[in-house]
């Protein structure tokens, strides 16, 4: 199942078949909305204005019946509540001569303002969706300089992301002026980052060779967040993996591992100084463990 935030704070659920529900914590209630057009499996989302558009990682053009791109926008009835998933066009790249839907080849995404997805591929560069007018135009060759999603963080004009060459590095770019993004080279860095988010232990090394005797641990990260949640502040995420290897050195039972998952969460504020020079803050870590049989994916 998805889970995913809009603006409104509200919670959108989408299941494999892509029924819909929505969870408002301000009034600990749940409500159905409209199915999906057409189910989807990895996906990517963003909140934009009062919507909240989802597209497939691995984006296809569209079929009879199938779409890899669709958004849950408001209706202009005044029902509470009142929206309806949208077909959108996918990103034109997806018509490229010899173009594959390959896992991993959108790299990047952020939404931008009030109506602005920009949305980076490996081998097509960077685009941007006008959510105003349903329309996509390239940016540039180039890619984003950051992993998976940036935030934006309106006080300051900025997004927020762990960097594309190091993802222990939270760095802040402006991809809000048209010229910037029009640029033949992706937008430089407003700030020079930030480095205090790396997860305790060892990265995971090599898998030892057979019948060698190796009970150290590593550690693995799977996946890093960055949530606004207001005045400047911002709520960083690491979820990972620690992997202990077993004890048995027989061939069959080379790779096992004793593995757990952990999120570390610890709060950012964003300033500027009296010479307007941005500077990022930590504050407070902290680390939740799941066990081995749980695996946190979302932090909304």
């Amino acid at each position: 199942m998805k889970i995913m935030r809009r603006n409104d704070d509200k919670i959108i659920a989408v299941d494999h078949a892509g029924r819909t529900i929505v969870y408002d914590p301000a009034k600990h209630s749940v409500g159905a909305l409209p199915a999906m057009v057409t189910p989807k499996f990895r996906t990517l989302s963003l909140a934009v204005g009062k919507d909240l558009y989802v597209m497939a990682v691995s984006p296809r053009p569209d079929g009879v019946t199938d779409r890899s791109f669709e958004a849950l926008v408001r209706c202009k009835k005044e029902a509470e509540d009142g929206c309806l998933w949208r077909a959108m066009p996918p990103p034109p790249y997806v018509h490229a001569a010899g173009y594959e839907n390959a896992v991993g080849d959108t790299c990047a995404y952020a939404a931008v303002g009030g109506s602005r997805i920009l949305l980076s591929s490996r081998r097509h560069g960077t685009y941007s969706f006008d959510t105003a007018r349903a329309t996509w135009s390239k940016d540039g060759d180039w890619t984003l300089p950051f992993s998976d999603r940036a935030e934006y963080v309106p006080e300051h004009g900025l997004c927020f992301g762990f960097s594309a060459a190091d993802d222990d590095v939270l760095g802040a770019w402006d991809l809000f002026s048209s010229s910037t993004v029009q640029q033949p080279e992706p937008p430089p860095p407003a700030h020079p980052g930030c480095r205090d988010f790396a997860v305790p232990g060892p990265s995971r090394r090599r898998a030892r060779p057979s019948h060698a005797v190796d009970l150290g641990e590593y550690t693995e990260v799977y996946s890093s967040h960055v949530v606004h949640i207001g005045d400047s502040k911002l709520c960083v995420a690491k979820l990972y993996t620690v992997s202990r290897r077993g004890t048995c050195t027989e061939y069959c039972c080379d790779f096992e591992s004793d593995e757990r998952n952990f999120a570390v969460l610890t709060g950012v504020e964003v300033v500027r100084g009296h010479d307007d020079e941005l500077r990022i803050i930590t504050h407070k870590s902290q680390r939740y463990s799941f066990g081995e049989r749980y695996i946190p994916t979302s932090v909304l």
